[in-house]
């Protein structure tokens, strides 16, 4: 064990943000393990996304966290790739270039604890947040291509309107970047925010949700241009997980190269850990 510096909390040589689950960052560096749902007591199949099984991909834990990167991974349709594609500035999350067709995670496991502030967090203890930071090569192959929060409980689902709590910025087929949020099963809530994402580009989506459950968004650190009228606000008890969802608008290749995750609890002030 490290000796800790003057004013410096720590545990087991690392710095507090980092070790009581304030901050937690995961670049996506190293290729995944990936594993059969069959081990789980699921059903053993590759990820053929049919049936929405699915399987984890296990990153280790690297220099912006003590814990792994775990996503529970599913293929939206037929897909011949069982996990991702090595890329230079991270992984290639696309799958099969078919239409109709693409991939999900959410890090939580479903019906799993998960593990709180990490992957995991619960409305009405602190407020949360989590940040993506991705390419899209070609945004005219996306239907969706969204990150925010969706309720842990749920099972991966083919449609990102049928889940029944979501608070995402999602990338359509123009490049334009819409706020989509769902409220204990209402209809989908769609507010664009006149930003857009040009073909080749890299940003980072966020959502943070306050500790009276209230969402907000944004992109590249900054507050999106337009926001929702009214912030969905989430109810106390509630308990979500960072999620992704893409599906591909034609049969062509994209290439959404996923470089950096972020998750933590919000300060006093409503901000991510500095």
């Amino acid at each position: 064990m490290s000796i800790p510096l003057y004013g410096q909390n720590v545990q087991g040589g690392k710095i507090d943000d980092v070790l009581i689950n304030k901050k937690n960052v995961f670049y996506f560096d190293r290729p995944p393990v990936v594993m059969d749902d069959g081990v789980l007591g699921g059903a053993q199949k590759l990820a053929d996304g049919s049936a929405q099984d699915v399987t984890i991909h296990q990153y280790p834990a690297g220099s912006g966290s003590i814990y792994g990167l775990q996503l529970a991974a599913s293929y939206n349709g037929t897909q011949a790739i069982d996990g991702p594609s090595v890329a230079s500035t991270g992984m290639n999350y696309e799958g099969d270039a078919a239409d109709d067709e693409g991939f999900q995670f959410a890090m939580s496991y479903p019906g799993s604890k998960g593990i709180e502030g990490v992957d995991s967090f619960t409305v009405g203890t602190t407020g949360f947040y989590a940040k993506l930071r991705f390419s899209i090569q070609d945004v005219s192959i996306t239907d969706d291509c969204a990150f925010g929060f969706r309720l842990k409980s749920q099972a991966s689902n083919a449609a990102l309107d049928n889940y029944t709590d979501v608070a995402c910025l999602n990338v359509i087929t123009d490049g334009s970047i819409y706020v989509e949020s769902i409220l204990n099963n209402a209809s989908t809530v769609t507010t664009d925010t006149t930003d857009g994402w040009g073909d080749g580009e890299s940003h980072t989506l966020e959502v943070r949700i306050s500790k009276a459950g209230v969402a907000s968004y944004r992109l590249d650190g900054r507050a999106v241009t337009t926001s929702p009228t009214a912030d969905v606000t989430f109810d106390t008890g509630d308990v979500f997980t960072p999620f992704m969802f893409f599906l591909h608008s034609s049969a062509a290749a994209c290439d959404v190269i996923l470089e950096e995750l972020e998750t933590g609890v919000l300060d006093d002030e409503g901000d991510p850990p500095s």
